[in-house]
């Protein structure tokens, strides 16, 4: 077998070194004798992604893709060593009926895209403002979502015959609270919910109260919880179209999956700073999960989220 030393291609010479890479990845090599630069192979790579590559806003050149992570693409400039974020799903405009809130300096869009990145997918601020690629505070991001928790509710949900009930606790401050929240069974939709300091027969009430007064009086409910004889109490004493079903613990499935994903985004977010955004926090998580279940494409969650906070 016979080794082909290779050789400049403008005087002959093996006597060469290695020189960089051009746009397309392909080495280049400089002869020391005739001073020329030169290739041994060329091909034109496809492009990761088919959206244009940033230019360097310094020097103009354009910037190579420097990392690659789940939403957003780190473009680099070899020249300058500048660095820029590109979201890998840019936000597409929707017709909507009305004009952008008053107290929002951004298109309502892009509001309700960080709004439902928080909650679905437990991104941080900063990285809901890198997906974005938006130039915003990530402070002015927890004000929209302050916001929007504060003016948003639940949808009313008819034909609903059968519920499961169940609560867990969070840890805010060294003190214990208890979320409440009534699962509807079929479609497993989040339908009421309450946050309260203590864990008794009036807060069960409360939690009922605010599902049942929305209802024709006359209809006929089960109510399946767990061991708690709270529920079975304020039943008996409040609601006589209740029927209370008891199961074991832990077969309460319809709740406890809802409390694990609560949990996975209390442990994301690292507790809460204040108790005043407690309840704001869970009723953004019942309303982005229910629109999970409602509709799978984003955009149609953003109209239906739209539609929400025009009815509240």
């Amino acid at each position: 077998m016979v080794n082909i030393q290779p050789k400049c291609p403008h005087c002959g010479s093996s006597n060469f070194i290695k020189n960089g890479h051009d746009k397309f990845k392909n080495q280049i090599f400089f002869c020391k004798d005739c001073k020329r630069y030169f290739k041994l192979t060329f091909t034109k790579k496809h492009k990761l992604f088919s959206f244009p590559y940033p230019r360097c806003v310094h020097c103009n050149h354009v910037m190579e893709i420097y990392k690659i992570r789940r939403y957003f693409v780190r473009f680099r400039c070899r020249k300058c060593n500048f660095k820029t974020s590109v979201p890998l799903s840019l936000p597409q405009p929707v017709p909507f009926n009305f004009h952008p809130f008053k107290f929002f300096r951004f298109p309502i869009y892009i509001v309700l895209k960080a709004f439902i990145l928080y909650f679905k997918y437990n991104l941080s601020l900063r990285a809901i403002k890198a997906c974005l690629n938006i130039n915003v505070s990530h402070v002015a991001i927890y004000k929209w979502i302050i916001k929007l928790s504060s003016v948003i509710s639940l949808f009313e949900f008819e034909n609903v015959f059968k519920v499961h009930g169940d609560e867990t606790v969070i840890v805010f401050r060294d003190k214990k609270y208890y979320v409440w929240l009534l699962v509807e069974h079929g479609t497993n939709l989040i339908v009421a919910w309450h946050v309260s300091r203590y864990r008794d027969m009036s807060q069960v009430k409360i939690l009922l109260d605010k599902y049942f007064s929305q209802r024709k009086q006359n209809t006929q409910i089960e109510l399946i919880t767990d061991g708690l004889k709270a529920y079975e109490i304020a039943v008996k004493l409040n609601f006589d179209n209740v029927e209370h079903r008891e199961v074991r613990l832990g077969k309460n499935n319809e709740c406890e999956s809802k409390f694990s994903l609560f949990k996975m985004f209390v442990r994301a977010k690292r507790s809460f700073k204040k108790f005043s955004n407690i309840r704001y926090y869970v009723n953004g998580f019942c309303v982005v999960r229910n629109l999970c279940k409602l509709y799978e494409n984003e955009n149609e969650m953003i109209t239906a989220l739209a539609s929400i906070i025009i009815t509240s």
